[in-house]
């Protein structure tokens, strides 16, 4: 029986702990031709996690949303080589193995694993979320005896908890008994996931005798590729340094975004997304990095101060459209809003994300207390100063400008109002910029906003394609606005300094 040597001594023995080369991981496992599980998401999950991932093909399938149609098992020899080649150059201290489909295939693994001293988590794979058998009966008795009494941890679901343990599980209690069985292989550790069982995953201590249990909720979405992304997102938090039960707590929670994240990219089992959340947080900190960098561009401009409204002006930007649907609002694993849960384009609330950039509930962001111009000590001169820093929930008035304009190109994602005088109108048209106009005493009655059904107007005059800029002469206790689009913020204030060249130009 052999029980690895814990993560802090394996990172010592080979150097990593003094962070003299990027942590790297390894998956042993079958290719998805359909990038769902398998290989393909345990990659993805080692990339969205900051860890270096390298592969190892055991089998070559033939699958999609619907299932396995074909597996072609790599020889033992070659599967071998692969494992040779990372470790004779990688310090690889945490493995995954994944889809080990034969006796044969398992019994080797399990030799390379002992030779290269690797603290390997067992993924038992034994049949595709979508349909289709992926491990030979025959494996499953030699992936007991041979590979778990080498490996630091297993992690089945109730399905192929039964087959290891030969216990049927109905409750916790159950799992829990099953675990122990499983244990007695020589495996240091066994999760029971549960994807199955009320979403409470059981984590068994073999050594100190110790349960722990991770509870969960269940959430809707793609469930093709859980176990794998499961696994591999726990072998990553591992290879980074956080003790055991901290890495199943994280890989939980990873696993829990990847489904709220899925996409129905076929027409059977939709596979789960492990870089979805990654992603909104990205664009969502690019957003607002991007209103800071068109606030740079305005801030300094001397005649963009004249071009401000008296109510302010605004920088407002949106998230891309594949942000904005809804499928769940009910439940947030990471306190970042899913891509296909932002429900409406200006709801605010008073919760902060987890980024600090607002609230997730909106897919608009822009300076909370607007940019107002400010005059100098003699009152001779004006310039312009922001309140606030950008933030999500912000400009709301912008945000529906910008949606009705969405309606027509998505591309379309940032809006700036100026103030609406004929000469800046005419300066704005001097700039060669397209510009459409819209009066309010034409709006028809029952209307509930103005800026939206006139830009909604313009949009379709115009050959249903949205304008550099629209403007409006404003109405009784109404004052007049121009509002420049772009495709970011940055795009919108440029723009804006084309304005400011041609009144400069005037004036010279």
């Amino acid at each position: 029986m052999n029980n690895k040597n814990t993560a802090e001594e394996q990172k010592n023995k080979t150097g990593a702990a003094k962070g003299i080369k990027k942590k790297c991981v390894m998956t042993i496992a079958g290719s998805d031709s359909g990038g769902g599980a398998g290989i393909e998401a345990d990659l993805k999950t080692f990339s969205a996690l900051g860890v270096h991932g390298t592969c190892v093909i055991a089998s070559v399938t033939s699958q999609n949303t619907k299932g396995v149609q074909f597996v072609y098992d790599i020889p033992v020899e070659h599967i071998g080589t692969q494992i040779d080649s990372v470790c004779s150059d990688m310090e690889i201290v945490f493995a995954k193995s994944g889809m080990l489909s034969s006796p044969e295939i398992v019994s080797y693994v399990a030799g390379k694993v002992k030779e290269y001293n690797l603290s390997l988590i067992v993924d038992p794979v034994m049949a595709a979320e979508a349909g289709g058998e992926l491990l030979r009966k025959d494996a499953v008795k030699m992936m007991a005896e041979v590979l778990l009494p080498v490996s630091f941890a297993v992690t089945p679901n109730i399905f192929e908890a039964e087959i290891l343990s030969g216990i049927k599980i109905k409750n916790a209690e159950d799992a829990k008994n099953a675990a122990v069985k499983i244990a007695e292989t020589g495996v240091k550790y066994v999760i029971v996931t549960g994807g199955h069982l009320e979403a409470e995953d059981i984590v068994y201590d073999s050594k100190n005798k110790e349960f722990t249990m991770l509870s969960g909720t269940f959430v809707k979405g793609g469930t093709h590729g859980t176990g794998c992304t499961y696994s591999s997102s726990l072998t990553a938090y591992l290879a980074r340094g956080y003790s055991f039960e901290q890495a199943c707590q994280f890989a939980k929670k990873f696993v829990v975004d990847a489904i709220l994240y899925s996409e129905n990219i076929g027409s059977g089992v939709a596979p789960v997304n492990p870089g979805g959340a990654q992603a909104i947080r990205s664009e969502r900190a690019f957003v607002i990095e991007n209103i800071l960098e068109a606030w740079e561009i305005l801030k300094n401009d001397d005649i963009f101060p004249q071009l401000i409204p008296e109510v302010g002006t605004n920088i407002a930007m949106t998230l891309p459209d594949i942000f904005k649907e809804s499928v769940q609002p009910e439940y947030y694993a990471s306190g970042i809003q899913p891509p296909r849960q932002i429900s409406s384009i200006d709801k605010a609330d008073n919760i902060i994300g987890a980024d600090g950039f607002g609230s997730y509930y909106s897919a608009a962001a822009a300076f909370p207390g607007r940019i107002h111009k400010v005059k100098d000590l003699s009152g001779a001169k004006l310039s312009a100063e922001n309140l606030g820093y950008p933030s999500f929930g912000s400009g709301s008035n912008l945000a529906k400008v910008i949606k009705s304009a969405q309606d027509f190109d998505e591309t379309v994602r940032a809006c700036i109002n100026l103030k609406y005088t004929e000469k800046n109108v005419k300066h704005c048209e001097k700039t060669g910029l397209s510009a459409g106009s819209f009066n309010r005493d034409d709006e028809p009655s029952g209307c509930d906003e103005s800026k939206e059904w006139g830009t909604t107007m313009i949009i379709q005059e115009n050959g249903e394609t949205v304008p550099d800029m629209i403007y409006e002469n404003g109405g009784f206790g109404k004052e007049g606005v121009i509002r420049v689009f772009g495709t970011d913020a940055v795009d919108a204030a440029n723009k804006v300094l084309m304005i400011c060249d041609e009144i400069r130009k005037a004036k010279n």
